[in-house]
């Protein structure tokens, strides 16, 4: 039983609810936490896709508990980060579709959370960003590059050298998340999103996925081998033969769980 996370059901989607109040900060137990979540829906065939947001209204996650790193133990701070690649990497890993419901403030290592998620949803009046280095401190969650790569390099500096905090109008302008929303709607939203998913087919998806996520380290040629032999592997299959059968007869297509 996850005494610093929650898990419920809505339809294909599993939402995760990090509720560690008052600020939602991640502690080792909270993260083992997620990374054997993240582990046990990427075995349940029948969740598609999977959201995470915060409890309350305040705050999505405001990072890491510092008083884990006060002592300036080399040990605790390792145990911290292994921590933390666990979590992450289970949360990127994941073959369905990750979505951030960002409620409120997300800061440290709940921004870095968010970056791992396919997508990312934010209310208005939330505030993001990475300011570690205000406490001695730096992203080494995957935050540098994740923020790198999606917002740019200049302004991956600017969060995170600078400590620039910004707000959801700026995040979705830098390219930072996909959507705003009215507050008490991130959830909502996100959900709705995740949930398309359910359309598309569930082995062609945990590939294409793939490709999207090596696209950034390979060249144009080595990817565009990467995506020949991955089309190759689903021609033929079970799911590719029913997707094009429900297409061509006018009909749902129907997805097995097994892949």
């Amino acid at each position: 039983m996850a005494k610093y996370l929650t898990l419920e059901h809505l339809g294909q989607s599993a939402i995760i609810t990090i509720n560690h109040p008052p600020a939602n900060l991640w502690t080792i137990a909270s993260l083992q936490e997620l990374a054997e979540l993240m582990s046990a829906l990427q075995s349940d065939k029948s969740v598609r896709s999977v959201v995470i947001t915060g409890a309350g209204e305040a705050f999505f996650c405001a990072g890491a508990d510092l008083k884990l790193l006060a002592t300036g133990s080399k040990q605790e701070a390792t145990a911290l980060l292994d921590a933390f690649a666990a979590a992450f990497a289970a949360v990127r890993s994941y073959t369905g579709v990750t979505v951030a419901a960002i409620n409120g403030y997300a800061l440290g290592g709940g921004l870095e959370c968010a970056l791992m998620c396919d997508y990312m949803v934010v209310e208005r009046g939330a505030r993001l960003g990475l300011p570690e280095a205000k406490v001695g401190l730096l992203p080494a969650g995957g935050g540098c590059k994740r923020l790198a790569d999606k917002v740019g390099v200049s302004w991956a500096k600017r969060m995170i050298l600078g400590g620039e905090i910004v707000d959801a109008q700026k995040a979705y302008d830098i390219g930072l998340v996909e959507e705003i929303v009215d507050p008490g709607f991130a959830k909502i939203i996100a959900v709705s999103l995740a949930g398309k998913v359910a359309n598309q087919a569930p082995l062609a998806v945990a590939r294409a996925r793939q490709l999207i996520e090596d696209s950034v380290n390979l060249s144009l040629e080595q990817h565009l081998q990467q995506g020949r032999a991955a089309l190759l592997e689903l021609v033929g299959e079970e799911e590719q033969l029913e997707g094009v059968a429900a297409f061509l007869g006018k009909r749902a297509p129907g997805w097995s769980d097994e892949n």
